[in-house]
């Protein structure tokens, strides 16, 4: 108890001090209310949805439609921190005023820009890499399945190809084609790695960033091979109040070109010269536009509804999107529903919680390829009898009667997403552990109707289905990866260090489940399912529904592990290092062979920032930068290592036999697999003017890939029957230039942009084959009828053209007796050159006719804004490749003809260039004659918009309100006589045959944009 009185005594004591320390404590914390206006200095307007924060709190405000704002500020505040987007961010201290009106300036310099790299953003000014931005505003003007439409003609070194087909994915290409295997780069959406994008709502993106070079890419390693495209989804702005924005389109699509065909009495015409009378009279012959039978005009839509807003501890981003595209041809659509949710949640200073996540269900319906039907069909065959059944078209088939029989669906739903921790300690470590999904389930279900089209005779013709048939398919596959990552940032004095450290693992599993029935019971899709009894089965194997002739039961499995390293070092803002290292060990490849290191180095001087230029007033920006670094690609058959066994044979047993199911040696394997490997090299310089009015950006690049993974030829005795073994047998180069310009500037209140890019490549093939396999040239371009069309051979590029070269017509008999000739060739045929002058025409004297490959790809922008109206025309093309039209030459029956042939050889003299009309033959070889310019410009995207004043919009609460109206692929200048000179390939090796692409429409479409 004694020891009692002095603790009471003691405390009495300190209740004085006590009481100042809290009056004291509450004067600090007193709370005074700010307020002001926000307005942009150029335009002189206020800035709605500009945000204001306590500098080093997450207390803040955010200006409303009018631009005010109002926060509440303790007495320890001494700094407010003003951002909006294009805008300087200021700093602007309080000291003790109640109203701070703020004028912000527009950002004049690229150098503090933001890009997405790997694992992390960088600002321009500290890149050392050639990386290429592609902003929102900008990938919103296409209206399309798969945002990376819009890339093209905005980034230099990208290539796209579009079809018309609708929900078919774009072919992409970065600097050139490098490999005999996938070419497609790889997408990094929120983190999360995948193949494509065609499940994102272009509306839900804020940027997107190619990374191009081996200093950019070089951090994925194995996938950064054919480059990598960033893909940053929106995220709450920081406003204590919910923003809405709406946006909907609705649009038309018609067919852009028509392919010039012979009508009905121009294609009697020229029958009554192949087969002379054929028909007595010509002009009493039926016509038929069998183009204008089966193309349609047809609707797109496109509408979005997100929502957007944070607290003082979190930020959150949630949108629907509905996407739906008729096609052109009937039968063909697509339709999709996005869903996008990101959350930010801020639990501690330290300690960070968030999640990207993306559901997208969608429906298919796939036409039947009628295009190729229809470009064939006999003009003058009318599309039904006078009794309206479908009437039969010697050699090809009715395209509506196709079309009617079609019933092909796909359904399914696509997930994918991440949800992240991130760790900020001892102030310059951040340490991040992300865990991501790519979940994909498809269902497909394919009924052909027993039907049959009959001759006009009353015979069958070749066009019947005799028993209903049914495809079914289910399929799913699943990735998941876990990416751990520890981040150093360091500013000391001159010195500024990023280092980055990472370990990944990713899984893959996939399976499909295949099923074809016959004789279905009913023709309603109710009725469309399979049953023991129904079961295609050659085998009669009726009652085993697993069986390898009743269904396919397929299974992939593989996963990947991977280190890496980054160390980004700026001294002084201007000499900048940066190293790279990653290690990737894939499941792909045998023990030996599993793991592959690649590193890169590169460097950066910002010029400008010298003494010696920064009195030159002209230049605000002037960077050098140089890289170097290897990549890798594992993009093959899980399978590929392993030989393989036959079991869809039958043996015979017993006496007397009967066959039993039995098991073979099939395909040997590659136990020796290894990586393929990309090095390249990159010099590049950045340069801005007069403020950034004028930007200029320059890149060298040499890309060779070695080791390329191919399938060759091997000798009889291996015992593969004709199959082909992977091997590491090839090597590639691309070597090329890129240029990039931009002017901005205003005049008055108006405002216009002008931007330019090209790229320029050279492809070449450096090795194929050697002591593993016995190819040393590949054939491709398989047309179906006997005929290949492509061949590559070292010096050449990839899947080049190969065929004869023709050197005129032959006049008469005379002329055709004097030089060497096929067989059967009379006057009138096309004369094909004998190149190696051995006096006889073989396939010894088939050429090179060109590539596929452009060498040049180009792009142009222009933007203009005045009260309130903005334009802007996109123009993208190519010139430098060649295409094989295809579906002209494959002619062994009675087919229709482009109009040139009204032109051709008739008697000595009538023509030296068109052969006489034939409906096969040796004109119909692959030459030349069937080789066409590939080059194009095509007006790609105008647009036309009007923003209410927001003096107007504010009296009913709307911030931003925007009408326009838009037009794409408007037209398109070439000389190629097909739809479209843009063609996605079946693979490398057919890049550039023209079998009767769908085409690309022409799109004419209206909508809004409201924020509110």
């Amino acid at each position: 108890m004694d020891d009692a009185i002095p603790i009471r005594k003691f405390s009495c004591r300190m209740i004085p001090l006590f009481i100042l320390f809290i009056f004291l404590s509450l004067s600090g914390m007193s709370q005074v209310t700010i307020t002001g206006t926000v307005t942009a200095s150029d335009i002189k307007e206020t800035l709605p949805g500009a945000t204001i924060v306590a500098k080093g709190t997450t207390n803040g405000a955010v200006s409303d439609i009018d631009g005010h704002y109002k926060l509440s500020v303790t007495a320890r505040d001494s700094l407010l921190e003003v951002a909006y987007v294009g805008y300087k961010t200021m700093l602007i201290p309080i000291k003790g005023r109640t109203v701070i009106d703020i004028m912000l300036d527009p950002t004049k310099t690229v150098l503090n820009e933001v890009l997405v790299i790997g694992y992390g953003t960088i600002k321009k000014s500290d890149l050392s890499g050639a990386v290429g931005s592609v902003k929102a505003e900008d990938i919103t003007r296409i209206t399309a399945l798969n945002p990376v439409a819009s890339l093209q003609g905005n980034v230099a070194g990208v290539q796209i190809n579009n079809s018309g087909i609708p929900g078919k994915n774009p072919d992409v290409l970065i600097r050139g084609v490098g490999t005999f295997n996938n070419t497609k780069p790889i997408y990094v959406v929120d983190g999360v790695i995948l193949d494509d994008i065609s499940f994102l709502n272009s509306q839900d993106i804020i940027s997107m960033e190619v990374l191009k070079d081996a200093s950019a890419t070089a951090i994925y390693g194995s996938r950064g091979a054919n480059g990598v495209i960033m893909v940053t989804t929106k995220m709450g702005k920081g406003e204590e109040k919910v923003s809405y924005n709406f946006t909907g389109e609705v649009g038309i699509q018609r067919l852009a070109k028509k392919i010039s065909l012979l009508n009905g009495p121009e294609f009697a015409t020229v029958t009554n010269i192949i087969r002379p009378g054929t028909y007595n009279n010509v002009n009493l012959v039926n016509s038929t536009d069998w183009q204008d039978q089966i193309f349609q005009t047809a609707p797109i839509y496109n509408f979005q509804l997100s929502a957007t807003g944070s607290s003082k501890s979190s930020q959150y981003y949630i949108s629907g999107g509905y996407f739906k595209q008729e096609g052109i041809v009937s039968k063909s659509k697509y339709e999709r529903i996005s869903l996008q949710f990101n959350n930010t949640y801020n639990l501690q200073k330290f300690l960070k919680l968030g999640n990207f996540l993306t559901i997208s269900p969608f429906s298919q319906q796939v036409a039947p390829d009628v295009v190729y039907m229809a470009y064939r069909a006999d003009p003058i065959v009318a599309p039904y009898y006078p009794d309206g059944t479908f009437a039969a078209i010697p050699g090809v088939g009715n395209p509506l009667a196709t079309l009617a029989a079609s019933n092909n669906y796909n359904k399914g739903v696509r997930g994918v997403g991440n949800i992240f921790a991130e760790v900020s300690f001892l102030k310059s470590f951040t340490f991040k552990s992300s865990y991501g999904i790519d979940l994909n389930y498809n269902k497909a279900t394919n009924f052909t109707p027993a039907y049959t089209v009959y001759n006009s005779d009353g015979t069958i013709s070749q066009q019947q289905n005799l028993q209903s048939d049914l495809f079914k398919s289910n399929s799913y596959s699943f990735t998941w990866l876990w990416e751990n990552t520890l981040t150093y940032e360091k500013v000391i004095k001159k010195h500024s260090i990023n280092a980055l450290l990472g370990y990944t693992m990713q899984n893959t599993t996939s399976e499909n489940m295949e099923l074809r029935g016959e004789n279905i019971i009913r023709d309603e899709s109710n009725f469309w399912y399979i049953t023991p009894g129904n079961i295609y089965d050659p085998g009669n194997n009726v009652n085993t529904i697993n069986s390898i002739k009743n269904g396919v039961d397929i299974n992939q499995y593989y996963s990947m592990i991977s280190y890496l390293l980054r160390v980004n070092y700026v001294f002084n803002k201007r000499y900048i290092l940066t190293a790279t290292f990653r290690s990737d060990g894939s499941s792909k490849f045998a023990v030996n062979n599993r793991y592959a290191y690649f590193p890169s180095f590169a460097a950066g001087w910002n010029i400008s920032q010298e003494n010696f230029l920064k009195e030159v007033k002209f230049i605000s920006r002037l960077k050098l930068r140089a890289s170097w670094g290897k990549l890798g690609n594992d993009k093959i058959a899980y399978d590929r290592r392993y030989a393989a066994t036959d079991q869809n044979i039958l043996v015979i047993l017993g006496n007397p036999g009967s066959p039993s199911p039995g098991i073979s040696y099939g395909l040997s394997g590659n136990p020796n697999l290894r990586w393929e490997v990309t090095t390249q090299t990159d010099v590049g310089l950045e340069s801005g003017f007069f403020n950034d009015r004028l930007t200029v950006e320059f890149d060298f690049y040499n890309k060779q890939t070695d080791d390329i993974l191919i399938a060759l030829s091997t000798p009889g005795y291996f015992g593969n029957g004709g199959e082909k073994i992977t091997y590491n047998a090839a090597s590639v180069l691309n070597r090329g230039y890129e240029l990039t310009m931009g002017w901005r500037d205003k005049i008055g209140k108006l405002k216009y942009n002008i931007g330019l890019n090209g790229s320029w490549n050279h492809n070449d093939v450096l090795k194929i084959g050697g002591s593993s396999g016995v190819d040393s040239v590949l054939i491709g371009g398989d047309l179906g009828n006997g005929q290949a069309v492509t061949r590559t051979i070292v010096g050449l590029p990839i899947g080049s053209f190969y065929g004869y070269r023709t050197a005129g017509i032959f006049q008469n008999q005379a002329e055709l007796n004097a030089y060497p000739h096929l067989s059967d060739a009379v006057p009138g045929d096309l004369r094909f050159e004998d190149v190696n002058k051995d006096g006889i025409l073989d396939s010894r004297d088939r050429v090179n006719l060109g590539s596929p490959i452009p060498t040049f790809i180009f792009g142009m922008n222009v933007g203009i804004e005045i009260f309130g109206i903005d334009f802007s025309l996109n123009l993208q093309g190519q010139t430098g490749n060649k295409i094989f039209n295809a579906k002209e030459m494959i002619r062994p029956d009675r087919y229709n003809f482009e109009h040139h042939v009204v032109d051709g050889w008739t008697t000595e003299g009538s023509s030296n260039t068109e052969p006489k009309p034939s409906f096969g033959g040796n004109n119909y070889l692959p030459s030349d004659k069937f080789i066409q310019d590939g080059s194009y410009l095509r007006i790609r995207s105008l647009i036309v918009g009007y923003t209410l004043p927001i003096v107007w919009t504010k009296k009913v609460y709307i911030q931003k309100f925007r009408i326009y109206m838009k037009a794409e692929n408007l037209h398109t200048f070439t000389k190629y006589t097909g739809y479209t000179p843009e063609l996605i390939g079946r693979d490398i090796l057919y890049s550039g045959i023209d079998f009767g692409a769908y085409p690309v429409t022409a799109v004419y479409s209206a909508g809004i944009n409201l924020t509110f």
